[in-house]
């Protein structure tokens, strides 16, 4: 399988740290070019990253669907909780990640771009939002090292690398590091980082967001 994804994009870096931790063979193909090629539409019509070529001239796009095919293969390790409520709570949180968090955070990415005329009051508006989602999210969270069920799940796949990505942009447009400001968050953040699959991916995710703002 072929999992195409981009420096720096926080939907791939969810799908990677599933591969990590499952131990899948995954070849990551990164497409360097920003905005894609046009090439790449011949790939995913919908000219968005990741996508996973499963083979037989099968592409799957969205990580969300991704995801939940690595898992369906039953492939090394599961990173569904096995407790149906433990397993509820998983996905709860992917969802407010996913239908409220995220889109939040997208309203900030036109204040990053070079020369883009900073609106401090639409940011501070913004920010308050991006951390009343937060707090929703961290009421779910179990309190220790994982989201839940204490060990690695399909919840920490997703939310860590958004979080990593929320720890730069926040600073860069002076609003804070939005997981700092918030306690659980924060602790859970911490903690998860020390998982060596989390690790890996988001030091290479880090390091292609301050490259692109220094661009």
């Amino acid at each position: 399988m072929k999992l195409y994804t981009a420096p720096g994009s926080r939907y791939g870096s969810r799908c990677q740290i599933q591969i990590a931790a499952k131990g899948l063979d995954v070849v990551a193909t990164d497409i360097l070019a920003f905005p894609l090629p046009e090439s790449y539409r011949a790939i995913n019509p919908l000219m968005k990253v990741p996508a996973l070529d499963i083979g037989g001239g099968e592409i799957l796009p969205e990580s969300h669907v991704i995801c939940e095919y690595l898992e369906d293969l039953g492939q090394g390790p599961s990173l569904r909780p096995s407790a149906p409520r433990d397993h509820a709570r998983m996905n709860l949180i992917i969802r407010l990640f996913e239908l409220y968090y995220d889109p939040a955070v997208m309203k900030l990415f036109p204040f990053l771009f070079v020369g883009a005329q900073r609106d401090t009051t639409a940011i501070a508006a913004i920010g308050a939002e991006i951390s009343t989602y937060l707090e929703m999210i961290a009421a779910r969270l179990d309190g220790g090292k994982y989201a839940v069920g204490g060990r690695l799940s399909l919840a920490d796949c997703a939310l860590m690398p958004p979080f990593a990505q929320a720890r730069i942009f926040g600073p860069h447009l002076g609003l804070g590091d939005p997981v700092a400001g918030n306690a659980k968050i924060s602790d859970y953040y911490n903690a998860t980082r020390k998982d060596p699959h989390v690790a890996g991916v988001l030091d290479q995710l880090e390091h292609a967001i301050k490259t692109m703002l220094k661009a």
